[in-house]
């Protein structure tokens, strides 16, 4: 029985993970390789284009950021659209239509939706009602583009016969001293050169990005809009073309998002993820399993779409060790004592250099790239029973969506059960020192501080 424990322990905390790291690092690698052609393009060759722009609960300065910064954009003014779909209440939407300035030149369409069918996915479905362009492009509201995001994006789509282009995600943030910020903006650099540059640079499919994909009208057409049931709006889509045989490309050409900087924030964010790919996953498997993908591009796809078990797993397999060292404790053993755990510790390091050396990159001090790695490993250790939650309700057929707070003080309750896992876990860590299981209660012990940390440092940023 001890064995089979063993093995189960050992799968779950240490060779899962260690294999997505490691797989994460191989992309991310491939990423790094990747090129594209830059020929130029004159503003006659340009396609109308349609920006669709979904908000919900949004500062006017925000959105009129966004049409500020549009306006600075390399493409006919003349042949590019503007569409802001509101969700909000009738006075909000008032009060915020009073609010802004359409910048001259920029034809712009801010309506709101009397029928709320959905949620994000539903708003761009309406808001795709309302386009004309040949070229759709969607943007968060806190988006930004640099003067030729655009063309490049099309240039990408159109030398290489892509049916969508996915631009390159670059992290910001409205407050700068947030240590959880800086980590997620370097996080983000890995994960965009990996999940969307590597696997394109490796012949794999890439889905679009909820935010920063311009599709081209056809291919949208021949698959239909996005599904207003589904919440995760980037991969349901991703899964009907693919299917459809239709190419998604990535690119280099950037697009600056608004990354969580604080617990709340990075909580929402982390467990709607969570929700959404194995909402997909279950609800778009026949789309996934297709004979138009092969078998390495299917598994590459379970991979991408399964990321975030890992994290539950892990959780769970803690909570087991916790069980056996309050309620059985005949059967104390060092569970943890196994030759793999080398390789979990190689894969941790590679992937905490690789962090450290891309943020040195981009300019970090030693330091504060070590902070920062710190950090959003605590806070994603300690959002674990969450992120579990999140994939559990991923299989439920009516599910809540909540939009992620950035940028702005919010209350929170998290903190409590995320101490009260923090404590199990370093008293269940205590246990297991004490019957000399040593290697499993280092564990625990390493385990536990990811909450407790999180719980004592996470009102610097709220």
């Amino acid at each position: 029985m001890s064995l089979l424990i063993q093995a189960i322990l050992t799968i779950a905390i240490f060779i899962i993970p260690s294999f997505l790291l490691l797989y994460q690092y191989f992309l991310f690698r491939n990423g790094m390789k990747f090129r594209e052609s830059l020929e130029p393009l004159f503003s006659e060759e340009l396609p109308s284009l349609s920006i669709l722009v979904p908000i919900k609960g949004e500062r006017a300065d925000t959105l009129q950021g966004l049409l500020e910064n549009l306006t600075t954009v390399e493409w006919d003014k003349n042949k590019m659209e503007v569409i802001v779909v509101s969700d909000d209440p009738p006075e909000y939407f008032e009060k915020l239509i009073k609010e802004i300035s359409v910048p001259q030149g920029l034809r712009v369409k801010i309506v709101r939706r009397e029928k709320k069918v959905g949620y994000k996915s539903g708003a761009l479905a309406y808001a795709y009602s309302l386009s004309r362009g040949d070229l759709i492009i969607t943007l968060d509201v806190d988006a930004r583009l640099e003067r030729d995001s655009l063309v490049k994006a099309f240039n990408r789509l159109r030398i290489h016969g892509c049916d969508a282009v996915t631009l390159n995600w670059v992290g910001y943030s409205q407050r700068p001293y947030s240590t959880l910020a800086k980590g997620i903006m370097i996080s983000t650099i890995i994960a965009d050169t990996a999940l969307l540059n590597g696997r394109d640079n490796s012949g794999l499919r890439i889905f679009p990005v909820g935010c920063g994909t311009m599709f081209k009208r056809e291919a949208i057409e021949s698959v239909g809009p996005w599904d207003p049931s589904m919440i995760q709006d980037d991969l349901e889509i991703g899964a009907r073309l693919i299917k459809s045989g239709k190419r998604i490309c990535s690119s280099t050409s950037p697009v600056y998002v608004e990354v969580p900087d604080n617990l709340v924030a990075f909580y929402v964010q982390q467990t709607r993820w969570a929700m959404g790919s194995i909402e997909v996953l279950t609800r778009r498997f026949k789309e996934i399993m297709s004979k138009n993908i092969s078998l390495r591009q299917k598994i590459d796809i379970l991979i991408f779409l399964l990321q975030y078990v890992p994290i539950g797993l892990t959780f769970l397999a803690a909570l087991g060790l916790t069980f056996i060292s309050f309620f059985v404790l005949n059967h104390i053993t060092d569970y943890l004592r196994t030759p793999i755990l080398l390789v979990w510790i190689l894969s941790l390091s590679i992937y905490g250099y690789n962090f450290i050396k891309t943020a040195l990159g981009k300019g970090y001090r030693l330091v504060e790239a070590m902070r920062a790695l710190g950090k959003v490993s605590s806070y994603t250790v300690a959002i674990s029973p969450f992120i579990l939650i999140g994939l559990l309700s991923g299989l439920r057929k009516n599910r809540k969506y909540v939009v992620t707070p950035k940028g702005v003080k919010v209350d929170t309750w998290i903190q409590y059960p995320i101490l009260l896992f923090g404590a199990l876990f370093l008293a269940s860590s205590i246990m297991y020192l004490v019957h000399g299981a040593t290697v499993t209660g280092l564990w625990l012990l390493y385990y536990s501080m990811g909450y407790l940390f999180t719980v004592a440092t996470f009102k610097r940023e709220l």
